[in-house]
């Protein structure tokens, strides 16, 4: 188990994960973004806008919702934030969506990039290295 930890800052808004829980086929990752002010409002706007569009030639993270790119063992993957929950307005923003990793990573590291540029909240990376992963299977238990 590794959390909290704080993803990307900008103004107004911040990402981070609440908990990271290793189970024998992969990690669960509780990924959680809060926006207030004009933050609020842009990522309400992307959210919940039905003609919230991308701008043309726009780099990563310039979909209506959040980019969370995963990194284990040289390994790269989207994670889709469009089924998380969300709610929000003028004044303030709240997502929280739940992420699985089909792996381990034989490393213990763990890389996370996250940008939404349209609500304020630039590309950044993260490297957690993620601790007792030696032995986690043993230390496993199922509840059948």
């Amino acid at each position: 188990m590794h959390g909290p930890v704080i993803l990307a800052r900008a103004v107004g808004i911040v990402a981070g994960l609440r908990c990271v829980f290793a189970h024998t086929g992969g990690l669960h990752l509780l990924f959680t973004l809060r926006a207030t002010g004009v933050q609020a409002e842009a990522a309400s706007r992307q959210s919940f806008s039905r003609h919230a569009v991308a701008p043309q030639g726009a780099g990563p993270g310039t979909s209506s919702w959040p980019l969370l790119r995963i990194d284990v063992d040289d390994q790269s993957g989207g994670a889709d934030a469009s089924q998380a929950a969300t709610s929000g307005g003028d004044d303030a923003f709240i997502m929280d969506a739940s992420f699985w990793v089909d792996r381990i990573p034989t490393d213990s590291r763990l890389g996370i990039t996250v940008a939404w540029p349209q609500a304020g909240l630039p590309e950044t990376r993260t490297e957690l290295t993620l601790e007792g992963l030696d032995d986690y299977s043993d230390r496993i238990r199922p509840l059948t």
